[in-house]
């Protein structure tokens, strides 16, 4: 009685310890560098889809609206790659909203006052300085991170925001001793 009961404990000891999960919130040393980009990229792709959502209807050029659509697609499917990659890890993504100093304003409210023929270089101003960010943030991955995947995502995103800065700055310039079109 006593050998059934103890190989009955050995048998669910086993079972347990074979069901038991490593912490998953742990990422194994080697990847600190790519976690870190894609908590970070995250919240900065979800911030730039809201603020190209709000400037659909606000938006006059129709060269700007194509690059907002571009922009939007773009970050569309670097956010589920990057969502999707931290989800398998047992990851979330960083919240800017927990951070007790945050206290200044948001592109996003920034742009939500501003309506009419202004609008256009604004929404430039706000989207080249958000994507020189996230060019910084890509750039550091490329540099330092260890999933292939990820370096390879960075590097795809520098080369899409290098581009689209280019462009924003060049029409920034244009439109600004224009101010008209």
């Amino acid at each position: 009685m006593v050998r059934q009961r103890l190989g009955c404990w050995v048998v669910i000891v086993a079972l347990a310890a074979g069901c038991a999960r490593p912490e998953a919130s742990q990422p194994p040393a080697n990847d600190k560098a790519d976690v870190w980009f894609a908590q970070h990229m995250v919240p900065h792709l979800l911030q730039t889809t809201a603020i190209v959502n709000l400037a659909q209807d606000r938006i006059s050029r129709p060269e700007l609206a194509r690059l907002a659509d571009t922009i939007d697609r773009q970050g569309q499917a670097h956010l589920a790659h990057l969502q999707g990659w931290l989800a398998s890890r047992g990851l979330a993504p960083y919240d800017p909203q927990q951070d007790p100093d945050r206290r200044t304003e948001t592109d996003l409210q920034r742009l939500a006052r501003i309506r009419g023929a202004s609008f256009d270089l604004a929404f430039l101003k706000v989207m080249t300085a958000r994507h020189r960010a996230g060019s910084k943030l890509a750039a550091t991955e490329a540099r330092q991170g260890s999933v292939p995947e990820l370096r390879q995502l960075a590097q795809q995103l520098l080369a899409q925001q290098q581009a689209q800065t280019a462009t924003m700055t060049s029409w920034t310039r244009a439109w600004s001793r224009g101010q008209g079109r």
